[in-house]
């Protein structure tokens, strides 16, 4: 086990595992968790105003529609499904995306440990299993990590990223 190529693989220093194995985070993870949340606030920002564009479009043509449709049962559909149900379903889209963005604010260190397996999915992407915690891996991890090892892996709750990982034991 070479713990070297593990710190490479994940982007992680040796002061990065001593802070996250005390249960926090070191200087280096909070600033770059720190812009990630930024940027995710920013993106989160930008994709609920179209949502909520959409959710007002669809109750003003809702509206217009409805006040203009003869008397009956499509009139109230039309106002039911337009003026009620797509504003509530594209503005709560809206919400759900502010709020996901808002847990990156206060990050959380999570831990878990036990043998790791890795899956291989069809389209080429890697699966780190511990625990039936599922991590997706942005390579390939054979020559790093070894299927059965035991090891600790500590993570972002919010986003399962893994922040760092230390060796335990050979597997049997």
């Amino acid at each position: 086990m070479n713990e070297q190529r593990l710190r490479k693989f994940f982007h992680f220093t040796e002061a990065d595992l001593l802070a996250n194995s005390r249960g926090g985070f070191s200087e280096t993870q909070r600033q770059r968790l720190s812009q990630q949340a930024k940027a995710e606030q920013a993106s989160a920002r930008s994709s609920a105003v179209i949502l909520f564009v959409i959710a007002a479009a669809g109750l003003a043509i809702g509206l217009t529609i409805g006040s203009i449709a003869p008397m009956g049962m499509g009139r109230i559909l039309i106002l039911v499904f337009m003026g009620v149900l797509w504003p509530f379903a594209w503005a709560g889209k809206g919400v759900n995306i502010l709020l996901a963005a808002r847990k990156l604010q206060e990050p959380r260190l999570r831990q878990v440990s036990g043998p790791v397996h890795i899956l291989r999915h069809e389209d080429a992407e890697y699966v780190l299993q511990v625990e039936g915690h599922d991590f997706d891996l942005d390579g390939n991890p054979s020559g790093v990590i070894m299927e059965g090892d035991e090891y600790i892996v500590y993570y972002l709750e919010a986003t399962e990223e893994i922040l760092s990982m230390e060796y335990l034991a050979r597997g049997k």
